[in-house]
């Protein structure tokens, strides 16, 4: 199918579906189930609902092949340049100094069970315009929104303007949370089937996305899959007991597979240096149990494992058709340190004075941090609070990455009891399990941050064609 075509048919149905949302109260009707949905699944963080938009996103096959496609490339790429971390050498070392690993990320790694990476999930964040997809994060470690994803599509198919347009076009949400569950058992089972059966819990510090927790909780559970809910402080081991929590009686419960949301940048944190005597670290090094995802994803995590496929250094460790097609979906990206590098177009530049000057075309990051936490967007500040951001970046891992295009599209919302239909920004966001791009999920927001935690709202991605 022609992608123009294909674009103009989605932007057909956008306004057909917008049309319907006017008809006879449809959007309070609307707005009444979705909230109605989220309340009951306490999908309200911090007292509000999760999404208060009235649509969905909408893509066509075509294009919803074609982001997960450009995600899985995207990804095998930066797991295979990432992975040379676990090498020695001097390409290994290279990359380790490129993704600015700690003591303590270096110890974990050489920690890592023979059987490695049984199992894992993943999110891509980027945005797709014209034909093109860009990624600026890979979320590698401890992905959210998967599993949201199928509640609030559950959510919009119960809505009667969605039963209305579904006679009109053919509408296919894009599940993941049976793919989280069997990724978990998968894993247990690859990586040896430690305690002969396997026994999940999901690790996290109080979530705010207790949902999802729920939600998997209650999917394993249907497929004969004992599993808690619980902190990492909740967890002990012993050699011949191996992990475990215990129930509110005292009584052991045995841990076999771990599926970890606990991001490992807060459990340094926390525990420092002792962390690698956790008891979740110590089951983990032995076998005694499977964690998806390991401490090794974090490798891929860093955001300047971005800029492994820009710098010439590390990109040339990859066959040339797979690093120039990888390289193509990522905006120029580098550890923010003094000296030379490569910029956009290949001159070599000080990559200080070049950042100073570019201020307006250019976003600082931290290297580990996540939800958006210490985000400075060049072109949204001063030179002087841009040069002072840039100087702070030096104490603790900060990247610095090309500004990229953002798209809008229209999405409707309730305000006044007045339906208003508004431009926002639009994410594509394919996830993947291992290799495998099966889906995105999308966040829009009237900001250019787009995220969750700083208000930013998910919608479940539908593929659509018509009837």
């Amino acid at each position: 199918m022609d992608p123009q075509h294909s674009d103009l048919s989605v932007d057909a149905a956008i306004d057909r579906f917008h049309e319907l949302l006017g008809h006879d109260r449809a959007a309070q009707a609307t707005q009444h189930r979705l909230l109605k949905h989220q309340r009951d699944a306490r999908m309200t963080p911090d007292g509000r609902p999760l999404t208060h938009m009235l649509r969905p996103r909408f893509m066509s096959e075509a294009e919803h092949a074609q982001g997960c496609a450009d995600g899985a490339l995207l990804a095998r790429a930066i797991h295979r340049l990432a992975a040379y971390a676990l090498r020695p050498g001097e390409a290994g070392e290279l990359v380790r100094r490129q993704l600015a690993l700690s003591d303590e990320e270096r110890t974990l790694i050489a920690m890592a069970p023979p059987a490695g990476d049984c199992g894992s999930h993943s999110r891509l964040d980027g945005f797709r315009a014209a034909g093109r997809t860009l990624f600026v994060e890979y979320n590698s470690h401890s992905p959210a929104g998967i599993i949201s994803q199928d509640l609030l599509a559950d959510a919009f198919l119960d809505t009667p303007v969605m039963e209305a347009f579904a006679r009109e076009y053919t509408v296919r949400p894009v599940p993941g949370l049976w793919r989280v569950a069997d990724t978990l058992v998968r894993a247990w089972a690859a990586g040896g089937s430690p305690g002969g059966a396997p026994l999940a819990a999901i690790v996290d510090w109080k979530p705010k996305l207790r949902w999802e927790f729920d939600a998997l909780q209650a999917q394993l559970r249907r497929r004969g899959v004992p599993t808690v809910v619980c902190t990492p402080d909740d967890l002990h081991y012993d050699a011949g007991r191996g992990l475990f929590t215990r129930d509110a009686d005292g009584r052991p419960r045995p841990v076999t597979v771990v599926h970890r949301r606990a991001v490992l940048t807060d459990l340094l944190s926390r525990y420092g240096h002792a962390f690698t005597e956790h008891p979740m670290t110590r089951a983990w090094a032995s076998g005694a149990c499977v964690m998806v995802n390991p401490y090794t994803s974090n490798l891929a995590n860093k955001k300047s494992a971005l800029g492994l496929l820009t710098d010439p250094r590390t990109r040339c460790l990859l066959p040339a058709p797979e690093a120039v097609a990888a390289g193509a979906l990522v905006p120029w990206t580098r550890l923010v340190r003094p000296g030379p590098t490569a910029c956009p177009g290949g001159r070599v530049v000080d990559l200080l004075d070049f950042a100073r000057s570019r201020r307006e075309h250019l976003v600082l990051k931290p290297n580990d941090d996540y939800g958006g936490n210490g985000v400075v967007c060049g072109w949204l500040t001063t030179d002087a609070a841009w040069r002072g951001a840039l100087g702070r970046a030096l104490a603790t891992p900060h990247v610095v990455q090309e500004r990229v295009p953002i798209p809008t599209a229209p999405y409707p919302v309730l305000q006044g009891g007045r339906l208003r239909v508004e431009r926002s920004c639009e994410s594509t966001d394919p996830f993947l399990f291992g290799p495998d791009a099966t889906g995105c999920i999308s966040r829009v927001s009237t900001a250019s941050l787009i995220n969750v935690s700083t208000g930013g709202c998910p919608v479940p991605v539908f593929r659509i064609a018509p009837r």
